[in-house]
C-alpha cells in the first residue's frame, strides 16, 4: 500500500508540474500607460483525471518515472565546436534576401554614432543579464503617481480590500485615477503657393477612470484646448504670422464610455464557469482602430460593442470576434463628420501556429446624398519571419472598398496593398523598418477621425501628422492611385530614455498625372 500511495504522489507531483509549464506561455507585456488597462481573462485549467492505482499483479511500470534524474558532472569533458558540422541551408532566396537586409542595416553603426554625438547620450546596447559576480538585490523603480488616486493606487504594492458584493455576486473594488497629458509644440511652415504657419500650439488629454473590478470600468475623456470644427481641430495657440491669439477652449466630452463582461458582472448565473458567459462589451463614446488603422480609425465614435473571446478549433488557437454598431460622431474617410450615418461591422482576430490573422468587414450606411454609403473589407496577416542570420517582423495586409451608390469623396472604389518589414540589428536594441504600399483606385475607410489624415498614416513618419497645431504629413497619406515607401532607423540612448528616428520616403501617383514626392525626416524624442 506505501508503494502505491508513493507512485500516486509522484505521478500528481509531476502532472501538476507540466500543467504549470503548459501554462506559462509567453510573457506578459504590461501596458505603461494607465489608459491601457491589463484586462483580466478568465483562464479554464483542466487537470485530467488521475489513474487508479495498479491492482494485484498489474505492473507498477505503466506508471511514469519521476525518480531523479542523473546529474551531470561538472568536471566533464568540454565539448568543443566542430566547424565542420554545418547547419541546414535555408536556400539561395534567403542568402539573396539577407544580402538586402545586411546592405540596409551597414548605416545603422555610422547613424548612431552620429546622433549619440549629436544629443551627447551613449547609444542603448544590449548586455548580458547574467554577472560574473553577485549583485545583490536590485532595487524596484518608483511607481509613477497619477494626479488623483482613490482608492486602491495604480500598479502599487498593498492589500486589496474586501469590496462591495453586487446582487449578482459580483465582488467591486471601486477605484478613481485621473491623470493627462500636456503638449506645447512650435510649428514653422513654409510651402509654396500656400501661407507661412508661424505658430505655437498646445494640447491637453484629460482622463478620469473609475474602476469597478478588472473587467469594468467606466473612462471619461477631455481635451480642453482644441475643439472639432467640421473636418478640422482648432488648438489653442498663438499665431506669430498674424499676431493674434487662436482659442480652442471647449468642454466637450471626447470619451464617455462603459465596459466589462458579462459573465463578471453576473457570476451567479454560472458559477463554476461552464456555460461559456464570457461575452466582453462596451457601450458609449469610445475610440477604435481596426487593422491598425489602415481600415477604421477614429478618435471618438458612440457606438456599442460586443466581443467574444477565447474561441479554438480547426487549428485556431484562439478566435475573438467583435460586433459593432455605430450610430453617432461618424467622421468618413474625407474627415467630415456625416451626422446621418450609421456603422456595422464584424471584426476578427485568430491566432495561428503560423500568424496571428484579421479578417473585418465594416458598412456604412448615409442618408447623405454627397457622402453615400460604403462597405469595406480588410484581410492582414502578422507574423515573425525566420531567417538565416535574423528575424524579422512581417505585416501583410490586403484591403478593398466599394461605394454602393456611387462613387464620391468619402466613398470609393478601390484596393489598398501594404506591407510593413522590421528587424533589430545585431547586437542592438535599435530598429530597421521598410514599409511599402500600393493603392489601386480609390480605396476609402468607413471612419477616420479628424487628426487621422487618410488611411496610410502607417507608412512611417513621413505619411502621418502630429496630431497638434496646423503641421501635416509631409507626403500626403491618401489611398487614391498611389504608390511609395519609406525606409527608417529607430536608435535608442540613455538606456532607452531617449530616441532617435531617422526616415526616407517617397510616393508616386500611378493614374498618369506624373506627380510625385520624396522627402527625409528626423524625429527626436
Amino acid at each position: 500500500m506505501k508503494n502505491k500511495l508513493t507512485h500516486l504522489s509522484r505521478f500528481a507531483a509531476g502532472w501538476f508540474s507540466l500543467c504549470a509549464i503548459a501554462l506559462s506561455g509567453e510573457p506578459v507585456e504590461f501596458a505603461s500607460k494607465p489608459e491601457s488597462v491589463p484586462r483580466l481573462q478568465p483562464v479554464q485549467i483542466s487537470f485530467g483525471e488521475i489513474p487508479p492505482a495498479p491492482q494485484g499483479d498489474e505492473q507498477t511500470s505503466e506508471f511514469p518515472d519521476f525518480s531523479e534524474p542523473e546529474l551531470i558532472d561538472p568536471f566533464a569533458e568540454r565539448v568543443e565546436f566542430d566547424p565542420r558540422v554545418r547547419e541546414p541551408d535555408p536556400g539561395f532566396h534567403w542568402h539573396l534576401s539577407e544580402v538586402l537586409f545586411d546592405a540596409l542595416s551597414a548605416p545603422a553603426d555610422p547613424l548612431a554614432d552620429f546622433f549619440s554625438r549629436l544629443i551627447g547620450a551613449e547609444h542603448y546596447e544590449i548586455h548580458s543579464p547574467l554577472h560574473d559576480h553577485a549583485i545583490g538585490l536590485q532595487s524596484i523603480p518608483e511607481r509613477p503617481p497619477l494626479a488623483i488616486e482613490w482608492g486602491e493606487k495604480f500598479i502599487a504594492p498593498g492589500r486589496l480590500e474586501q469590496g462591495i458584493e453586487t446582487g449578482t455576486g459580483a465582488v467591486w473594488r471601486p477605484a478613481l485615477w485621473v491623470w493627462g497629458e500636456m503638449r506645447t509644440c512650435y510649428n514653422y511652415i513654409d510651402v509654396r503657393n500656400a501661407p507661412t504657419v508661424d505658430e505655437v500650439a498646445s494640447r491637453l488629454d484629460l482622463f478620469a477612470q473609475l474602476n469597478l473590478t478588472g473587467t469594468e470600468r467606466i473612462l471619461l475623456g477631455v481635451r480642453p484646448l482644441d475643439e472639432e470644427r467640421g473636418a478640422t481641430r482648432r488648438f489653442t495657440s498663438y499665431d506669430f504670422q498674424n499676431d493674434r491669439r487662436i482659442g480652442g477652449e471647449n468642454f466637450d466630452v471626447q470619451t464617455l464610455f462603459f465596459e466589462g463582461d458579462f459573465g463578471e458582472i453576473f457570476p451567479n448565473l454560472d458559477p463554476y464557469d461552464t456555460k461559456g458567459l464570457d461575452y466582453g462589451f462596451s457601450i458609449g463614446r469610445q475610440p477604435m482602430l481596426f487593422q491598425q488603422g489602415l481600415l477604421i480609425n477614429e478618435d471618438m465614435i458612440d457606438a456599442a460593442t460586443l466581443t467574444r473571446n477565447t474561441l479554438y478549433g480547426g487549428g485556431n488557437l484562439n478566435l475573438r470576434m467583435t460586433g459593432v454598431y455605430g450610430w453617432n460622431r461618424i467622421h468618413r474617410n474625407n474627415n467630415v463628420p456625416d451626422d446621418n450615418a450609421q456603422l456595422v461591422g464584424l471584426f476578427t482576430e485568430s491566432d495561428y501556429r503560423w500568424a496571428t490573422v484579421n479578417v473585418d468587414v465594416a458598412f456604412v450606411s448615409s442618408g447623405s446624398g454627397t457622402l453615400r454609403d460604403s462597405l469595406a473589407f480588410g484581410l492582414s496577416a502578422i507574423r515573425r519571419i525566420q531567417g538565416h542570420h535574423n528575424i524579422y517582423n512581417s505585416s501583410a495586409h490586403i484591403l478593398g472598398s466599394i461605394a454602393t451608390e456611387g462613387e464620391t469623396a468619402a466613398s470609393g472604389d478601390g484596393l489598398l496593398l501594404f506591407h510593413q518589414l522590421s528587424w533589430t540589428p545585431h547586437r542592438s536594441d535599435d530598429l530597421i523598418y521598410l514599409n511599402a504600399f500600393w493603392s489601386i483606385d480609390q480605396f476609402t475607410s468607413p471612419a477616420r477621425g479628424t487628426l487621422m489624415g487618410g488611411p496610410l498614416g502607417q507608412v512611417g513618419i513621413l505619411y502621418s501628422a502630429a496630431g497638434l497645431g496646423r503641421y501635416g504629413a509631409a507626403l500626403s497619406n491618401e489611398a487614391s492611385s498611389a504608390a511609395g515607401a519609406s525606409l527608417g532607423y529607430q536608435f535608442f540612448f540613455d538606456e532607452t530614455r531617449q530616441q532617435m528616428i531617422w526616415e526616407v520616403g517617397g510616393r508616386s501617383d500611378t493614374n498618369g498625372i506624373d506627380r510625385a514626392a520624396i522627402a527625409t525626416a528626423l524625429q527626436y524624442q
